[in-house]
């Protein structure tokens, strides 16, 4: 919660009063597909993305008489990347090098490239993911019933797959084969 919420409001309060002085801006934050739903082995994580999308949300209705201010949420779902292999490794400095099939997840290079043309096009919010995880943020939009159902139904093997050593986010896609 600090690093993500607290974090990004701090820095956000030191630049948005130069930002309304020179009456123009851009705010570029990355939440994450995380803040639109949420997901067992994630309730904090979940938690500080809920929370940016909801300062932003409001602080962008709060700046109206600032058009020229623009605030950006980029929410990315699932990204190639070793972060998780590097939480649980005890000397900062360190990887764990074997990071398993990511295959399920977004190329980083992807994701890069949609959150600048996001940024540059000043889309208010651009959710930046590959399928099943942006069916299932609509699904949470618009469907939230059907969402809960199907996230108990994926929640289970995403906590067995983390006991059992696995990528949880790979509870969310089917082996191709």
């Amino acid at each position: 919660m600090e690093l993500n919420y607290l974090g990004t409001i701090s820095l956000t309060k030191h630049v948005l009063n130069h930002m309304i002085e020179r009456r123009r801006g851009k705010i570029v934050t990355v939440s994450s597909v995380m803040g639109i739903m949420g997901a067992p082995l994630a309730s904090g994580y979940c938690a500080s993305k809920h929370a940016l999308q909801g300062f932003f949300n409001s602080l962008r209705t709060e700046l109206t008489d600032y058009p020229d201010i623009s605030i950006i949420n980029i929410c990315p779902g699932p990204v190639q990347s070793k972060i998780i292999q590097n939480v649980f490794t005890e000397k900062l400095d360190k990887s764990i090098e074997n990071s398993g099939d990511q295959s399920h997840k977004m190329p980083t290079e992807r994701c890069v490239r949609l959150t600048l043309v996001s940024t540059a096009n000043d889309l208010k919010e651009a959710w930046i993911s590959d399928h099943p995880y942006l069916a299932v943020c609509y699904l949470w939009q618009y469907a939230p019933t059907w969402a809960w159902w199907l996230m108990n139904r994926m929640g289970k093997r995403r906590i067995q797959n983390f006991k059992s050593g696995v990528d949880a986010d790979a509870s969310y896609s089917r082996k191709k084969k």
